[in-house]
């Protein structure tokens, strides 16, 4: 073989190749293009559900999972406390409403209670920012996590199945709580612009800033009832 003849056999079998290769990558380009508009679309879609039906379907667990799923996800009970509250019977209205048997899923800074998996928007969403988890002892088996404010005032107790899932309850909510906290300063700052979140974040977000208006009431104390029940005119 003569040197022009490997000259051009070596061109030939280099630009071939190449060129193959440059096809290959622009091909899977495209494709990952592809599957973030897809993405991007999915969530529009959920989002435009979720806003025209008020709140009411769209927000499956399905669509808070996202492609990249939960933060946190598990069945428990959740009892909104009133951080008045300093115990008791629980007669008298009694200081808490328990909601059982729910999912509890977090995705980024919040925490959404789904009735069911067929739910198509959870019953309300939590802020987890400026919130602390503690787990608390375990009376006849359960195993609570108490969501605290800064302040100390505990609004929730979670009730999960083992002491492995509360734990990773609490580590999930203090890694959520501080990211939160941070993107509040960034926002405050006015470097809002510069926070990067996934599609399926900003989609929670959007969620759950109208989900956490239906977070249930704080219930009224037996302290509260009698303070009122000394008050002239009171109810």
């Amino acid at each position: 073989m003569t040197s022009k003849d490997i000259g051009t056999s070596g061109h030939s079998s280099i630009g071939a190749s190449g060129h193959a290769q440059v096809l290959k990558t622009s091909a899977s380009i495209r494709g990952m293009g592809g599957r973030d508009s897809q993405r991007v679309s999915l969530f529009g879609r959920a989002r435009q559900s979720f806003v025209r039906s008020g709140g009411e379907r769209g927000a499956t667990l399905s669509n808070l999972r996202g492609t990249t799923g939960a933060d946190f996800e598990a069945k428990g009970d959740v009892e909104r406390t009133n951080p008045n509250s300093a115990g008791g019977c629980g007669c008298l209205g009694g200081g808490s409403r328990i909601d059982t048997d729910v999912i509890i899923l977090i995705k980024g800074p919040f925490c959404f209670i789904f009735k069911n998996e067929a739910a198509s928007t959870p019953r309300y969403a939590i802020n987890l920012a400026h919130m602390k988890a503690k787990t608390q002892s375990a009376p006849s088996g359960r195993h609570p996590v108490a969501l605290e404010t800064n302040l100390g005032d505990i609004e929730y107790e979670v009730y999960l199945k083992d002491e492995e899932t509360a734990e990773l309850f609490q580590t999930t909510v203090s890694q959520q709580a501080a990211d939160g906290e941070t993107d509040e300063v960034r926002k405050r700052l006015g470097h809002g612009h510069l926070l990067n979140k996934r599609a399926s974040i900003r989609f929670a977000e959007s969620v759950a800033t109208k989900k956490i208006e239906d977070q249930p009431e704080a219930p009224v104390s037996t302290e509260e009832i009698f303070a009122n029940m000394n008050v002239p005119g009171a109810m």
